[in-house]
């Protein structure tokens, strides 16, 4: 069993945590209290999430196996997922156990290379393989000035990894009743415009609704609701994706008016605590645990690498608030794929169905995650995310019907850091060979 170092004093930058509680309602610190209890309820009950999930493993060395498995309960394939193994030319289950070993360890190579060529300061890598974490490491350092060395517990933005906590809390709530995909949005936010009213969950969920991607002053989500509502729609709800990360701060709106609670502490209920994610929050909250990696800038590969601030998650809110470990991922990707968060029809939602847009096009991305067969890795049935800001580069790439994953964490943000788990994925789960330009991974390197 992992054990997580809990913070030894209070987070700095207290004036700027005191703002952000107070300004968005994101955390109560009475929640700890109910935490607890819900988590000894579940215990009881036997709702218990963690039942048969493999522990995420320790060390600043490659880990190349371990003990236990977590059984394959994702039983929603889709005509389209099962076309896609079928197809496959090298399922990961069809590779001989010393081959991949000489995969991971031809992956290991890879990530020191490029974090050389790239001058990334800290990375980590995680690769699940049939239920099983066969790899975990840490690379570089997560603060230059502090030569403080990069760990499976060092604390690191997600940015829009956060959406996909959004959708899998939006559809607990959907399982409970207490909201309905096909609602109007007028339904959970009062007051609001008229083009605005009869938005559905669905399409911001989908990314499909036509709210803008940009406008004109960014600001904590709580002043920022009113201006977004003043702002047109730029094209008609359903029919094409744009992506927006205005879409999923509305939908924390929707589940704080539902629930008549602070967001982050729904996120605590339904996610980080069921699956023991100690060392998820924001970085704000996090800070006082010496554990949060620094940021660092290079203007995209064409200049000398800073130090910089992270995005205040004030603003960011539901769409990309969070930050966490790779020992805290690993959890959330086997309780996900444990298939017990949510019912088998909201797991058919949230990796499978895609919303058909107007022009009968299908939407791309949905409730966090794009999905459909990847080619780099065979042909199998991939859904992936991508999270992105300045100082900020993770991703999680999914193959549910494998009962594998790649998840990856860094403190550098340009395009060809997003590559490096790409080719971890493609390694690992195609050919095993490393592509020069693997097939883009579903995703978004949108900011947020």
């Amino acid at each position: 069993m992992i054990m997580l170092r809990r913070p030894s004093k209070k987070p700095t930058y207290t004036q700027l945590l005191c703002c952000l509680v107070s300004s968005t309602g994101l955390f109560s610190l009475s929640y700890f209290t109910s935490a607890l209890a819900q988590t000894a309820g579940d215990a009881q009950s036997g709702n218990n999430f963690n039942a048969g999930f493999v522990p995420p493993l320790q060390g600043g060395t490659p880990n190349f196996s371990s003990p236990g498995t977590v059984p394959n309960t994702n039983t929603m394939n889709s005509q389209s997922a099962a076309a896609a193994l079928k197809n496959s030319n090298m399922p990961a289950s069809a590779v001989s156990p010393d081959e991949f070993q000489q995969r991971l360890q031809r992956i290991d190579a890879m990530v020191n290379r490029r974090m050389a060529e790239l001058n990334i300061p800290a990375y980590t890598l995680a690769i699940i393989r049939n239920g099983k974490t066969v790899f975990q490491k840490p690379y570089g350092l997560a603060s230059i000035q502090n030569r403080q060395p990069c760990s499976n517990d060092t604390v690191f933005g997600l940015a829009s990894l956060t959406k996909t906590f959004t959708a899998l809390t939006l559809l607990s709530l959907v399982d409970q009743g207490l909201i309905g995909l096909d609602d109007p949005l007028a339904k959970y936010i009062p007051n609001l415009t008229r083009p605005y009213q009869t938005l559905t969950i669905r399409q911001l969920a989908s990314m499909s609704a036509g709210v803008p991607d940009k406008v004109l002053q960014e600001v904590a989500w709580v002043d920022q609701l009113d201006i977004l509502d003043h702002t047109p729609l730029v094209s008609a709800p359903g029919s094409q994706f744009l992506y927006s990360n205005f879409s999923y701060r509305l939908i924390g709106s929707v589940i704080q008016n539902v629930t008549k609670r602070p967001f982050l502490e729904l996120v605590r209920e339904t996610i980080l605590g069921p699956l023991q994610m100690h060392s998820t929050a924001t970085t704000v909250m996090m800070q006082g645990t010496g554990r949060v990696a620094q940021a660092y800038g290079d203007n995209m590969g064409n200049g000398p690498l800073r130090a910089i601030e992270y995005k205040n998650p004030a603003i960011s809110f539901s769409a990309g608030m969070l930050a966490s470990t790779s020992n805290d991922l690993l959890n959330y990707v086997y309780g996900m794929m444990s298939g017990k968060m949510i019912s088998p029809q909201a797991y058919k939602t949230l990796w499978y169905e895609r919303p058909a847009l107007s022009t009968g096009d299908a939407c791309p991305w949905a409730f966090g995650w794009h999905a459909g067969p990847n080619k780099s890795m065979g042909g199998q049935y991939v859904v992936a995310m991508n999270g992105g800001t300045p100082g900020v580069a993770s991703s999680i790439i999914i193959l549910p019907e494998a009962n594998s994953a790649v998840i990856a964490l860094s403190n550098l943000r340009k395009p060809p850091v997003y590559a490096i788990s790409k080719a971890a994925a493609a390694m690992a789960f195609g050919s095993g060979e490393e592509a020069a330009e693997p097939e883009p991974t579903p995703g978004s390197n949108t900011e947020d």
